[in-house]
């Protein structure tokens, strides 16, 4: 996928299915990547005596899980390594195995969850988005298309320079999409905009974009509910969107938009910081 070539796929226990591990592989197969594989375990483990032997236990277990799921990948040749953590706290061991790895974009299964849920506690996907440093791709379950169809979300009306480089790095990723994937992927821009008085430019941005006019959409709304309309009209196989309010009191109250979109939205989500 464009640029991202040292990838970090998040290994879900818990779960059979593995559709952050299948599109790595798609990933791979497109482009030359490494991937690292990381799975991060924990479980009571009092009454059951030495317990630095019963971690141990458990980890190779976990191990022996990972090297057969990633069997496939090693018989085509894929540069890949595969680790086990032992961590309660397994959201923040991802973000620590990314910056140890030096991963430029993190993939995750993303399930959906009920608004109460996303807002009044901290699920992986919060987690993960918020303090990753590199770009986060939520992969749902839905298989990845042979033709590549993406929206991009950018507000080139926002004058903070935080907003500028989040929407030169999106245009970037667009730009990259065709430039690399040629005929099987197809670009959409979409600006929405809630103030009649900043009506955003389409010249600007089919200029910044390398996208033709018919694919630029300029909406007047919520930006949450523009980008997911937009979504399901043009039936896309991947968002696109900047992570704007990372931290703090804002982020705790309001949320971002990827956030908002999430549970939305039936295809891929990637974040960028």
């Amino acid at each position: 996928m464009a640029q991202f070539t040292n990838l970090l796929v998040v290994y879900d226990p818990t779960q059979e299915g593995q559709p952050a591990l299948e599109r790595a592989a798609e990933i791979v197969d497109q482009h030359s990547a490494k991937l690292h594989v990381f799975a991060c375990i924990h479980s009571d483990l009092e009454g059951t005596g030495d317990q630095s032997d019963a971690v141990k236990r458990l980890i190779d277990q976990q191990q022996d899980i990972l090297d057969k799921a990633t069997a496939f990948l090693v018989e085509r040749g894929v540069e890949l390594s595969t680790e086990v953590e032992w961590d309660r706290d397994w959201y923040h061991a991802v973000v620590r195995a990314s910056v140890k790895n030096g991963s430029d974009m993190v993939l995750k299964s993303s399930y959906k969850h009920s608004a109460g849920k996303r807002m009044l506690s901290k699920t992986s996907d919060w987690t993960l988005i918020r303090e990753c440093l590199c770009p986060v791709l939520l992969v749902k379950e839905a298989a990845q298309r042979d033709v590549l169809k993406v929206l991009a979300a950018v507000d080139i009306t926002a004058k903070k320079e935080s907003y500028s480089r989040l929407n030169q790095n999106i245009l970037n990723f667009s730009k990259q999409i065709l430039d690399t994937r040629g005929s099987n992927a197809e670009v959409h821009v979409i600006n929405a905009f809630q103030d009649v008085r900043a009506f955003p430019d389409r010249e600007e941005l089919v200029r910044d974009s390398g996208v033709e006019s018919d694919n630029i959409h300029i909406r007047l709304g919520n930006p949450e509910d523009v980008i997911v309309d937009q979504a399901r009209s043009l039936d896309v196989s991947l968002v696109v969107l900047g992570n704007s309010t990372r931290s703090g009191l804002a982020a705790a109250l309001l949320g971002n938009t990827v956030e908002k979109v999430l549970d939305k939205l039936d295809c891929d989500v990637l974040s960028m910081p």
